[in-house]
């Protein structure tokens, strides 16, 4: 019976709660002349912003066609290319291009990668030819829109090459043709901020 009393007192006795400024609560227990202090706390971290600007995005797909120089010679060549690109904060837009080259009797498929600015451009990327050579191709050039035919674009590459990863040849390219360009979003005017934001010098 003594046993039991004891087992109530403790199961029953007296808690206090306080409650800070800063939402913790705190908790004293007395048991036999015993106190726990315990504290818990219910503040909770606070999250960070999520960003949710959204960048003008536009889609482009042409063909450039021309000559590429290997051995002394000129040799009808293609480039086809297929991408996006997305205005930075900075007025520069960031360019991803799916390509398939075609020079003489090589070929091959790689991705494009640079940026676009005022009326010029810059690509660069790495792939292999179907002969099984590696190579390393960059694209500088201009681009400007065709009178009276919105969302076509006269593009040349004026400073361009093909470099040999095998044996380190140059291969310099001449490229111009169409490319046709148009907003990611027909709801949006990301179309009209690409063309309004260059003037060509």
């Amino acid at each position: 019976m003594i046993a039991l009393v004891a087992i109530m007192a403790v199961a029953f006795s007296p808690m206090a709660l306080a409650i800070d400024a800063d939402s913790n609560v705190a908790t004293t227990t007395n048991v036999a002349g015993v106190s726990a202090d315990a504290s818990i706390s219910t503040s909770v971290a606070a999250e960070r912003p999520v960003d949710t600007v959204v960048r003008p995005q536009v889609q482009f797909d042409g063909t450039t066609s021309g000559w590429a120089i290997i051995a002394g010679q000129a040799h009808e060549a293609k480039i086809a290319i297929d991408g996006k690109a997305v205005r930075n904060d900075n007025g520069v837009w960031r360019v991803s291009s799916d390509a398939e080259i075609s020079a003489a009797d090589r070929h091959a498929k790689l991705e494009l990668k640079g940026k676009a600015i005022n009326g010029k451009i810059k690509l660069h990327g790495t792939g292999t030819l179907d002969s099984g050579e590696s190579f390393r191709i960059i694209l500088r050039g201009h681009y400007t829109p065709v009178y009276d035919e919105q969302g076509t674009f006269v593009m040349a590459f004026t400073a361009a090459k093909i470099h040999s990863a095998q044996n380190g040849i140059h291969m310099p390219l001449i490229q111009s043709g169409l490319v046709n360009v148009e907003a990611v979003d027909p709801s949006t005017n990301d179309y009209e901020k690409f063309v309004d934001e260059f003037t060509v010098q």
